[in-house]
């Protein structure tokens, strides 16, 4: 025999009082918030400074660094990135950079290049120079481990690091020119 139970309606939501609706909005928002929170972390899992077992091997050369206008040429020592593994790892893990020590990014072309911070664990002035060598763009006391791109304001082929603050003190002009040897 076939009988029909008759199930209590659930409430619609506009006959919930309004301090009732308002207290399930923000546990609803609470709720989604410590969600984003939590996934957020596993996210940012892959962001940790884990260093590479070998880093690249990088060659070393002298450039010359005329920072325009009177300003005495300056020599650098620097670690030249040439490969694609060595343009990623850059100065990463690096903890102190000597005086007119730095690393000279070079590309097969001028492009705009981007650049970030990522494990990299001082402030660093970026100097993107053309395939003339002549300055493009300086971006002074880039933020360490710092996600953020900064790119070159034109076409570039070089990028010099260089310890935080190096630029301000040598004077360097929009002038300036990269000598290779």
């Amino acid at each position: 025999m076939w009988r029909q139970v008759s199930r209590p309606a659930l409430p619609h939501w506009s006959s919930v009082p309004a301090a009732r609706r308002a207290q399930r909005f923000v546990l609803i928002l609470a709720l989604a918030w410590a969600g984003a929170v939590f996934w957020a972390g596993f996210a940012g899992a892959d962001n940790t400074a884990v260093q590479p077992d070998v880093p690249p091997a990088f060659e070393t050369s002298d450039i010359t660094l005329l920072p325009g206008g009177a300003r005495p040429p300056v020599t650098f020592t620097v670690k030249l990135a040439k490969s694609e593994a060595q343009r990623r790892y850059g100065l990463m893990f690096t903890s102190d950079l000597p005086d007119r020590h730095g690393m000279l990014f070079i590309f097969e072309t001028d492009a705009v290049l981007r650049f970030w911070m990522k494990n990299t664990q001082i402030p660093l002035d970026m100097l993107f120079f053309d395939s003339a060598g002549r300055l493009v763009s300086l971006i002074r006391s880039a933020e360490p481990f710092s996600l953020s791109p900064r790119a070159s304001t034109g076409p570039a082929r070089y990028v010099l690091e260089i310890n935080g603050g190096a630029a301000a003190k040598m004077g360097v002009q929009p002038d300036a020119r990269l000598l290779l040897p």
